[in-house]
């Protein structure tokens, strides 16, 4: 570190093995200074050299600092740099002090107050090196990029309201003649997209499902909010109906001299049933009984009539029955059950049969 203070700064080498002194100044003068002076002298030297090491041991930090924190003015810093090392110089390089005609001085007291003045200059100099390069640190404020303005969004108005006052199905067209898709319960909310042409049936968003779209009948509706830019929609194809219903046996009654069987019947295709036939064996004892019928009658535990049905629409359940005259215990023997519905009065029209098992 000497010889590069030495080299840099332009003071000369002493030969090798020669005590010296890490500042030219000290070294030129100490041959001709007392012991007290002397000892004076090296130890000014040495605080000198602390002081001067310090402040390049605090710049190494502040440029590592700078490296590794944000941008900065990278001229400035090196400006400063280069102040300190040149005020540096300053400190190792002896200035030639004169008196009156120029007459170089040899009184070592004058000397080392004269180099002590340089100390002061040199610290001042590194000292508005350090507040300079700290002030390119703190004026030097890297740009921050713009931010992008946040989006705005146009309100999308709400769809009309609908509600009804009675439980209605919404089906796949205006009609019964249409599939049910869902119900409409009272108390629930959909949105309307739509209107029939005919303006007897809304096309709302299922509530339970609101990805199914479906049709709803007006009767019991009640709309809120604007209508009038809703699409008119024209009713789809009518669906050709598939006929299909289900039975059961549900139980029997006792007349006088005679049993009563009676069987749920659901009709769960699209198609109305106007008639039926039923005919019941006991396949144990071989007993059997017929009806026919253009109405579907319920009875009670008597075998007294409580309820007809003209007809059995799509998804309406009815009773179908038929008189035993059972002469035999029929309980836990097996039974068949044969159940022919047709869509016109006296069997007529399409007709369609289903077979049970049952135990009495």
């Amino acid at each position: 570190g000497q010889n590069y203070f030495w080299g840099f700064c332009g003071g000369p080498t002493p030969p090798d093995n020669t005590p010296r002194s890490r500042f030219p100044l000290l070294w030129a003068v100490i041959p001709w200074l007392s012991q007290d002076t002397a000892l004076f002298a090296v130890a000014f030297e040495k605080a000198l050299y602390a002081l001067i090491k310090g402040l390049v041991l605090r710049l190494k930090e502040l440029f590592d600092e700078i490296t590794k924190g944000a941008t900065v003015n990278r001229k400035a810093i090196l400006s400063s740099l280069l102040l300190v090392a040149l005020a540096a110089c300053n400190l190792f390089t002896t200035t030639p002090i004169t008196g009156p005609q120029d007459t170089p001085t040899t009184d070592p007291q004058v000397q080392i107050a004269q180099a002590v003045l340089q100390t002061f200059e040199a610290q001042t100099q590194i000292a508005g090196a350090v507040q300079a390069t700290m002030a390119a640190m703190t004026t030097d404020t890297p740009e921050l990029p713009s931010q992008t303005p946040s989006p705005t969004f146009t309100p999308t108005p709400q769809a009309p309201q609908i509600s009804v006052s009675l439980q209605t199905n919404c089906r796949s067209g205006p009609g019964t003649v249409y599939a049910a898709l869902g119900i409409m319960n009272v108390g629930e909310t959909a949105d309307v997209v739509g209107r029939s042409v005919y303006n007897d049936n809304w096309i709302i968003r299922l509530p339970s499902n609101p990805a199914i779209i479906c049709w709803l009948w007006g009767h019991y509706a009640t709309v809120v909010g604007d209508t009038s830019t809703l699409p008119v929609v024209n009713p789809p194809p009518t669906p050709t109906p598939v006929p299909a219903f289900d039975f059961s046996y549900r139980f029997w009654g006792v007349g006088p001299g005679y049993q009563c069987l009676y069987f749920d019947v659901t009709n769960t295709g699209g198609l109305t049933w106007q008639s039926y036939t039923l005919a019941v064996k006991d396949i144990t004892h071989g007993d059997t009984g017929t009806s026919s019928e253009n109405v579907f009658i319920n009875y009670d535990n008597w075998c007294t009539l409580t309820e007809t049905l003209l007809d059995l629409t799509p998804g309406e359940t009815g009773t179908a029955s038929v008189v035993l005259h059972m002469v035999h215990p029929a309980a836990g023997d097996d039974f068949e059950a044969t159940l022919t519905l047709c869509s016109g009065n006296d069997h007529t029209g399409f007709c369609l049969t289903k077979t049970i098992s049952f135990i009495f």
